[in-house]
């Protein structure tokens, strides 16, 4: 039986895996390799955070991007190519000696002492802990206005690594976010006819480096924090969500941007799409790019068995994510979750790479000491 099984080999899983591989714990890392930020986002745009806090987490803190860079003679620059990210990861993940199982979970049920842990192959393992860091894939959202139309005319910004496709289209972004500004930028660089529309009155940049350390200290804290202030961090960071400053030359005077548009209706009309405003205005496109981000929620991992989702504990204010105790384990014992699945209990920190270290060191120490008790 192993000690440690970790579903989702992202920032969040790679680190978690550095800190299990340091104190000789046996464990399996599951997924394919950095598939989010490799395989699902588009390679010519940067990482939002500055580049001297993206390092991913080791017991010694070795293994910096810093040190990357010099053995491989890489310029760092913010905001960094998402390329260099991924090198980055890769490099990290020999030299942590860290070791994948470049496949998917099926399942994962438990029996009240111990996890069973389902394969694509078909193999089954058995673990004391399980750690789910997946990221946000399985939660990508789509309004319902959209849902309706033919997939050829509407898509979400997941899952693009280029928007070449585009070339000579008239397309219509809608969303206020990073995810739109970057979806904007990369259309107008492919040649595409693009508009970016969005509810808001207005939109709001940031991602400075003391903001990004203010983040990053708040997830030291959130936990203990009284109820109420929690709902009120919580309440400001969903209301306004700062695009990144480097967004703003790459999309201002290039891209036409409407704020303050809410679109009521969209259908396909002489294969084009149609998109008529409550003001009584209308736009036609030949395609949709939503960038409405993901909701979070426990329900929709596909790899947890419906018995076991019914057993976990959720929030009180939102009972799509999981209530965790200060150590990121729910109420199942050795059930752990890293990364957005922990943010709702630990803070908006872990909505990011900026929580890497916390939510690692803290996973491997209670999972250490409950073997050593």
């Amino acid at each position: 039986m192993l000690d440690l099984i970790i579903i989702g080999a992202g920032p969040y899983g790679i680190s978690v895996a550095a800190h299990a591989a340091a104190k000789k714990l046996s464990y399996k890392l599951f997924g394919y390799p950095m598939d989010f930020w490799k395989n699902q986002m588009p390679q010519n745009m940067y990482i939002r955070t500055p580049h001297d806090l993206v390092s991913f987490s080791d017991p010694e803190g070795e293994y910096t991007i810093q040190l990357f860079a010099k053995e491989t003679n890489t310029d760092l620059e913010s905001p960094l190519p998402r390329t260099v990210f991924v090198r980055y990861a890769f490099w990290f993940v020999e030299r942590a000696g860290i070791q994948f199982t470049s496949e998917l979970v099926r399942n994962v049920s438990y029996n009240g002492s111990f996890y069973t842990i389902t394969a694509e192959s078909g193999d089954k393992l058995e673990a004391k802990n399980v750690v789910i860091a997946t990221g946000v894939k399985d939660f990508q959202f789509i309004p319902s206005l959209y849902s309706e139309l033919p997939e050829s005319y509407v898509s979400h910004t997941l899952g693009y690594t280029s928007f070449d496709e585009f070339r000579d289209k008239y397309v219509v972004v809608v969303g206020s976010g990073q995810s739109a500004w970057e979806a904007a930028a990369l259309l107008y660089q492919a040649k595409s006819k693009v508009k970016l529309l969005y509810r808001k009155k207005r939109h709001v940049y940031g991602g400075s480096r003391i903001g990004e350390l203010i983040l990053r200290r708040i997830g030291d804290f959130f936990y203990k924090l009284p109820r109420p202030l929690k709902r009120l961090l919580w309440k400001a960071g969903s209301v306004t969500v700062p695009i990144a400053r480097f967004l703003k030359p790459l999309v201002e005077e290039k891209v036409p941007v409407f704020a303050n548009i809410t679109i009521n209706q969209v259908r396909v009309v002489n294969n084009k799409v149609q998109l008529k405003f409550t003001n009584g205005d209308e736009t036609y496109a030949d395609h949709i790019i939503v960038a409405s981000g993901f909701k979070i929620d426990i329900d929709k991992l596909p790899f947890v068995e419906d018995h076991l989702k019914k057993q976990i504990v959720r929030e009180e204010e939102n009972g799509a994510f999981p209530k965790l105790n200060q150590n990121f384990e729910s109420n199942l014992k050795g059930l752990f979750f890293a990364g957005p699945l922990s943010a709702h209990s630990h803070g908006p920190t872990f909505r990011f790479i900026l929580g890497l270290g916390k939510a690692s060191k803290t996973i491997i120490r209670s999972i250490t000491k409950q073997e050593e008790s």
